[in-house]
């Protein structure tokens, strides 16, 4: 590596570690405050919270590593163009192209490492985290008002629950499709509610259709009453519905297939899949649109490159909204909805770093 390049990349040390640590001080607050308002009225130990929130770092680092290469490649672009360093290495023959390859660099390895983080480190944090959510919310009633709810188990079961009555602590309406060895669906569950008792659940009213290898009911068998194992699918639920992007792409994937195979809609699952790649990779694609804007603008002072880096992350959040927004809602593909914000705003940083002069 040349000397110039060092030189830029340790320019991008400071504000790279700011814009993480801030942003990540940022999404731990506003964890703290759901689990708040989760756990209101309850005497959890401080250890319990902080171990919580350290096992909520994995997933929330991702988040911020975007941030942290946009305000570390801003702020260095505009330093190296206010003092000179970027002019002199123009006029001794290097291109702007060339000069923003530490940048890029830097861009494409946080998008690897963040990739990284969201499928060998987040799965195993999220599920102490769960752990820590259940032993915080372990004395509690489990049950608060939602309506039409899909969440899976530890043993593959698929549940739906068409009103979850917080007033009298039950479920309505209640399925559960349990999957073979093969993956494969073996049993459908339907009953008329859920009810709790002495801590166990009990099923009410309900029929159980057993299907062979192709998927054919050979039998169904009727109950006015029976026990299932449905405390910690719930608790999991609930963790679960706190960080959905948090899930590995393999259970993403795997929930999306089984519900795709019994009828059911997956497209808000797509899109959790597409984002859980397509966040991750803004880190090189907010790195290929900063370098040019902070070079066009760093003439305007200083802090030119704290307020692209400001303007840029409202911005692609923004349009990260709205396809988020969108995408669940089915008027978009999930790859459109998930993948828009670094297509506009990686082919737009393209554009204008071959256009740069």
């Amino acid at each position: 590596m040349r000397i110039l390049d060092r030189y830029l990349l340790r320019q991008m040390v400071v504000p790279f570690l700011i814009g993480v640590a801030v942003f990540l001080v940022i999404l731990l607050g506003d964890e703290a405050r759901k689990l708040g308002a989760a756990v209101t009225g309850l005497r959890v130990p401080l250890v319990v919270i902080l171990k919580y929130l350290l096992y909520a770092s994995p997933g929330a680092l991702v988040w911020s590593l975007p941030v942290g290469t946009l305000l570390g490649v801003s702020m260095a672009a505009t330093l190296a163009a206010r003092g000179g360093e970027t002019t002199a290495m123009r006029v001794g023959g290097v291109s702007f192209l060339r000069v923003s390859v530490p940048y890029l660099l830097v861009g494409l390895v946080m998008s690897l490492l963040a990739f990284s983080a969201n499928e060998l480190v987040v799965p195993s944090s999220t599920r102490w985290q769960r752990a820590a959510f259940e032993e915080m919310t372990q004395t509690q009633p489990v049950v608060r008002e939602a309506f039409d709810q899909y969440f899976r188990d530890d043993r593959g079961r698929i549940f739906y629950v068409g009103h979850m009555d917080a007033e009298n602590n039950r479920l309505e309406r209640v399925m559960v499709w349990t999957l073979g060895p093969d993956g494969s669906l073996r049993e459908i569950e339907s009953a008329q509610r859920a009810v709790l008792k002495d801590r166990v659940w009990s099923l009410e009213d309900g029929a159980t259709a057993y299907l062979d290898a192709q998927g054919v009911p050979v039998r169904v068998q009727r109950y006015a009453h029976k026990p299932i194992l449905l405390s910690r699918a719930l608790q999991n639920y609930y963790a679960e519905k706190r960080t959905p992007l948090e899930m590995s792409a393999n259970e993403l994937v795997a929930l999306a297939t089984a519900l795709e195979e019994t009828g059911q809609e997956s497209q808000r699952l797509r899109v959790h899949l597409a984002f859980k790649y397509s966040i991750p990779a803004a880190c090189l694609v907010l790195a290929l649109i900063a370098v040019p804007l902070a070079d066009r603008f760093a003439s305007l002072g200083s802090f030119a490159g704290l307020v692209v880096a400001i303007a840029l992350v409202f911005l692609y959040n923004g349009v990260r909204s709205w396809g988020l927004a969108l995408g669940l809602a089915g008027v978009l593909p999930p790859l459109v909805a998930g993948w828009a914000q670094n297509v506009i705003f990686g082919g737009l940083g393209l554009a204008l770093l071959v256009r740069h002069r």
